[in-house]
């Protein structure tokens, strides 16, 4: 254990920090820091700290919500810890520091923050710190706990910090059951109306355009993972969920142009943003340029942070709403948008299968499980409980169907579905298409159809 004067996180040479507490972690500070009982519960709080030339900003981004007058706030800005609780204001008002809500610190005529702890504060008066964050002056954004533990939903990081989603160093099914994936390729074609996945992930390892997404279609799923730009012009295609907002993780530039879509979540875009009609609901951080149309709408408690330079119809001379230029802050550095660090795993081999009753061939229907180089199906009504491998090849499920429920595995090809309702989990190289009109796409995870891990099919 460490005393107080010694830092507790590794030297911070930028100018933002995530951090992610454990339980264990916390215990072991609260004795060594303030020396006080522990509360009889421990809150988990991920916060994301970044500063303009003037003001000091710490971001709610998971966890539990804090209530004014049970936490305090240390400023270090060179001479030793000192509360500053009460010089910590709410942007926006409110008593309750919770999700996606923002405290502001102004250091005008002060020296600028070296380090932030966050305590809470138990029915005894005792104090346990769950939370250090450090500032820089400059270069990558350092980390001072483990991100890829305490995050909220997922072990795999933290969606709202922005930090690693995944090492790729544990088994491809544990990332799939413990991140919620239900759909894992290189495209997202969805000609329906909504795909539901509260608290699941898409990653889609190419771009996304409005046209893949029927224009208008809202895919309400909390954690998006995009390896390429994302255009979304015309039309009003929305992504997020609004009941479990996540992460929007997009590893290249942003295009929100004409249509008034709503975006749930935090956004992380790796290149320029450009937005004109959408709706922000939560925080967009740009490693990029920003561009701002005639219409956008920023909610209250959200922000855009950006590195490069910004442009407005102010530029022309034109009228334009002053708090939404209000609203984006200039920062050296962002947190960066990440793409998980896990490939595609190949199939087991054949005898696995064989000696699971796994058959060749054979007609869709319920419970069926079937382990072929592809595999076609064009008639029926409705299928529960399947698992379909097509090992080198297509899965096609077309021609009438009504429902279709299961485990959809495709390493080397694409999953196509044109039916009203499919409900499972989505692995395919090449991407999924669902593409009947009007259909819905709901996240199940894979464990609610293998219940024996022996059983995995990957």
């Amino acid at each position: 254990m460490r005393p107080m004067d010694e830092k507790a996180v590794s030297e911070v040479i930028g100018v933002v920090l995530l951090i992610s507490v454990t339980v264990i972690g916390v215990a072991l500070v609260a004795v060594t820091y303030f020396s006080q009982p522990a509360p009889s519960e421990i809150p988990h709080v991920s916060v994301m700290a970044g500063a303009t030339d003037t003001t000091f900003i710490l971001s709610h981004e998971g966890g539990d919500a804090l209530v004014k007058g049970n936490y305090r706030i240390y400023v270090d800005a060179g001479n030793g810890l000192e509360d500053e609780t009460n010089n910590f204001s709410f942007e926006g008002g409110g008593d309750v520091w919770s999700l996606g809500k923002t405290l502001a610190y102004n250091y005008s005529g002060k020296t600028r923050p070296e380090r932030v702890v966050i305590s809470v504060i138990d029915s005894g008066g005792g104090e346990m710190m769950i939370a250090e964050l450090g500032y820089g002056t400059g270069g990558d954004p350092g980390t001072g706990g483990d991100p890829g533990t305490g995050g909220d939903p997922g072990t795999g990081g933290d969606p709202g910090t922005g930090g690693d989603p995944g090492t790729g160093s544990s088994p491809y099914i544990d990332y799939v059951i413990d991140e919620n994936v239900f759909v894992h390729g290189n495209t997202l074609m969805f000609s329906g109306n909504n795909v539901f996945g509260q608290g699941a992930t898409i990653i889609i390892t190419g771009g996304l355009v409005a046209s893949d997404l029927n224009g208008g279609a809202s895919i309400n799923v909390s954690n998006i993972y995009i390896n390429g730009d994302v255009t979304l012009n015309g039309g009003s295609a929305s992504l997020g969920s609004p009941v479990v907002p996540g992460g929007i993780y997009i590893n290249g530039s942003l295009t929100l142009g004409s249509g008034q879509r709503h975006i749930y979540g935090d956004v992380y875009v790796a290149g320029d943003f450009s937005l004109k009609d959408a709706r922000i609901h939560r925080n967009v951080y740009v490693d990029g340029d920003l561009t701002l149309g005639n219409t956008p709408w920023i909610a209250d408690e959200a922000y855009i942070y950006y590195t490069g330079t910004i442009k407005s119809p102010l530029d022309s001379g034109s009228d334009y709403d002053s708090g939404i230029i209000a609203k984006c802050i200039k920062l050296e550095t962002v947190p960066r948008a990440r793409m998980p660090d896990q490939d595609i795993p190949s199939p087991k081999a054949a005898e696995w299968y064989a000696s699971k009753g796994y058959a060749p061939s054979g007609t869709l229907m319920n419970n069926v499980k079937i382990f072929a180089p592809s595999y076609i199906s064009t008639s029926g009504s409705s299928a529960s409980n399947v698992i379909i491998i097509a090992y080198d090849g297509d899965i096609s499920i077309a021609g009438g169907w009504n429902t279709v429920t299961g485990v959809f595995f495709a390493p080397k090809g694409r999953v196509t579905f044109d039916g009203n309702r499919i409900e499972g989990t989505v692995i395919a190289r090449d991407g999924f298409f669902a593409t009947h009109g009007g259909s819905t796409v709901i996240f199940k995870n894979i464990k609610e159809y293998i219940t024996d891990p022996d059983d995995y099919p990957f």
